[in-house]
């Protein structure tokens, strides 16, 4: 049972589920991202970015004076560093094959190929001419994006040979991208794929001691056109029961692969007209709240899981589905808010559970060109999943934006 726990960022809620399985808590967390009733929650605390590689020595440090028994992390820019701290220190934690394996999505594609499982034509981007001879070879349109990004920054659908040189220099100009990238792959790397095209699902599941069950499967939207960044997500998935199998026993051949062992992880699978293909996973819940979706639909807490598994009283999981769950993302043009209403009305609608608007009146709004440029979204449930996307979906329609 371990007691000492290293946690490489977070948020309050799952703070208190460690506290209260009795962990004495250390805590990395950008001082930005830290709230006041946080300190109440942490026994110590390191000040830093979650992926800084000066967080493993620092923590190394600590435990020469009071040994830690576990580390993990639940957010795609501290997972590489638990694993790299587990794996120097010889504590409980995820190892680092599996988190490498998902962070780099060429080495990724490596190990799809080897291991005999469904992938895409991919190649490692060394210059512009990689991309055109890629396309020569596949055929166009294709996808350029960084191999080690996050939060659909800078996906791109390349339609020609004539654009590849100015889409790979916005790449690797984009500050974002380096600094999202940087801590944990210094040099930035880009990967071209053929593009396939085709209904888009995630399968989320829970790990373990290299157990795996399947919690669920989730329905995908995007924005549409060039644009890859998604727009909603739907809980439980409408496909036929048959495919669900399907893809449930390709998710955990994958993760057997993989040599996954602990706590939540995500993939992202394309249905293509040969069949399913897997776009990319990670060893964490998925982003965009569906973690929390997961929790209202299948009854599967994924994080509090975890924790309860690193304090010595994993029981197993047992899945549930009652009911459904949808969020919807709003979107946005470039400019300043103007003027915000309908939130209010919106929150009132009955089987909303909240609408988190990011942006105020008067401030400045990005383009919805990434998951973390998008202003806002709206998270209902429903005693089915069309009581829940019909929720969603009015909710969403009585918020107004007004960019100037």
């Amino acid at each position: 049972m371990a007691s000492k726990l290293v946690m490489i960022g977070g948020w309050t809620d799952v703070y208190r589920k460690a506290k209260a399985l009795g962990f004495e808590l250390t805590l990395v967390q950008r001082r930005q991202d830290l709230k006041p009733e946080d300190l109440a929650l942490v026994d110590r605390l390191i000040t830093a970015p979650l992926g800084d590689k000066v967080v493993v020595d620092l923590v190394e440090a600590l435990h020469r004076q009071v040994p830690f028994d576990a580390v993990v992390s639940f957010q795609e820019l501290g997972i590489l560093n638990a694993a790299l701290i587990a794996q120097r220190l010889g504590i409980l934690g995820n190892p680092m094959r599996p988190v490498l394996l998902t962070r780099d999505k060429c080495e990724m594609r490596r190990h799809l190929q080897a291991a005999g499982i469904p992938s895409i034509p991919f190649a490692e981007v060394t210059d512009p001419a990689t991309v055109r001879a890629f396309g020569r070879d596949h055929g166009w349109p294709v996808i350029l994006k960084p191999a080690n990004g996050v939060g659909s920054i800078q996906v791109h659908k390349i339609h020609g040979p004539q654009e590849a040189d100015a889409v790979h220099a916005g790449i690797l100009a984009d500050p974002v991208f380096r600094e999202v990238a940087g801590l944990d792959f210094p040099e930035p790397k880009l990967i071209v794929e053929k593009f396939v095209e085709g209904r888009e699902v995630s399968i989320e599941a829970f790990t373990w001691d290299g157990r795996h069950t399947i919690v669920g499967v989730t329905d995908k939207l995007i924005i549409g056109g060039d644009n890859f960044v998604e727009s909603g997500h739907t809980m439980p998935s409408d496909l036929p029961a048959a495919e669900v199998a399907r893809l449930e026993a390709l998710v955990i051949a994958f993760l057997d692969s993989i040599g996954h062992r602990f706590g939540p992880s995500h993939t992202e699978v394309i249905l293509s007209s040969s069949g399913p293909v897997i776009v990319e996973s990670h060893t964490r819940t998925g982003g965009d709240r569906i973690f929390e979706m997961a929790e209202y639909v299948y009854g599967i807490d994924m994080i509090g899981e975890t924790l309860k598994g690193f304090a010595g009283r994993h029981e197993g999981v047992t899945r549930r589905v009652t009911g459904g769950a949808a969020i919807r993302f709003l979107q946005s043009k470039a400019g300043t808010l103007v003027a915000l209403r309908g939130v209010d009305e919106a929150v009132a609608l009955e089987g909303v559970v909240r609408a988190d608007i990011g942006v105020q009146v008067g401030a400045a709004v990005q383009a919805s060109h990434h998951s973390a440029a998008r202003p806002g979204y709206v998270l209902a449930v429903g005693d089915s999943r069309a009581a829940a996307v019909g929720t969603a979906e009015r909710a969403l329609d009585t918020i107004v934006l007004e960019v100037a």
